[in-house]
């Protein structure tokens, strides 16, 4: 079972498709965000779905009131692609709107909502003015999940509590994925790809640690490490 979804944060096409074509068979799929679809649109998504990735990662963190959600993905349904990423925050009413869309659109792609950023620590949370703990919100959302029937994204570090709410039919994507002496960067709550997958992680999520140097050589390493 192929467990990476490669993350293409970047606004150059032609980089992100040569990568992609070369890796394609090594991996689930791949990640455009919002830097990558803002620089290309529609029309990089589709010279993706041209190479034969029709099941990507759209994350796009949508948020905002339900129908505004609900009517930015109908305005997709010309595209294909496997998932949609919108931010548990929005509430029960926008997550809703957003799985009404997702079911209505061609493709029908798989809502994940993401919970706390993997770049935010409990001190940011107090600094926005939430008292709760990562792991305190992390729960409550995973239970918004649980309600609305949509996968989650999660840092490897909360994967155990998200699964144990959730159960073992929704899906569970980890970004931050860091190998052992790899920099965090810009991420706070990292994980080990096989620290991810025992923790109840259908996929992880890595960019710059796969793509860093022999991009080849380090999905082996990544996939060996995570064998079952």
């Amino acid at each position: 079972m192929n467990r990476i979804i490669l993350a293409l944060d970047t606004t150059n096409l032609e980089d992100a498709l040569s990568i992609t074509k070369k890796i394609k068979d090594k991996i689930f799929t791949v990640k455009l965000g919002l830097e990558f679809f803002n620089a290309h649109g529609k029309q990089g998504i589709k010279k993706f779905n041209e190479i034969g990735i029709n099941n990507l990662m759209l994350d796009l963190k949508l948020k905002d009131i339900p129908e505004t959600v609900f009517k930015a993905i109908k305005a997709l349904d010309d595209l294909e692609f496997g998932f949609l990423t919108i931010h548990g925050q929005g509430g029960k009413a926008m997550i809703e709107k957003a799985k009404k869309a997702a079911e209505e659109i061609k493709c029908k792609p798989k809502i994940m909502m993401v919970t706390i950023l993997t770049a935010l620590s409990d001190g940011d949370l107090k600094d926005m003015g939430n008292n709760s703990t990562v792991d305190e919100q992390v729960e409550k959302l995973a239970r918004v999940a649980k309600e609305t029937n949509v996968g989650v994204v999660c840092s490897g570090q909360e994967a155990k509590l998200v699964r144990k709410i959730i159960g073992t039919d929704l899906l569970i994507f980890t970004p931050g994925i860091r190998m052992k002496n790899d920099s965090n960067n810009d991420q706070k709550r990292i994980s080990t790809p096989a620290e991810s997958i025992k923790n109840g992680a259908n996929k992880i999520i890595m960019g710059r640690s796969l793509i860093k140097g022999n991009i080849q050589e380090n999905i082996d390493k990544v996939s060996n490490s995570i064998k079952e």
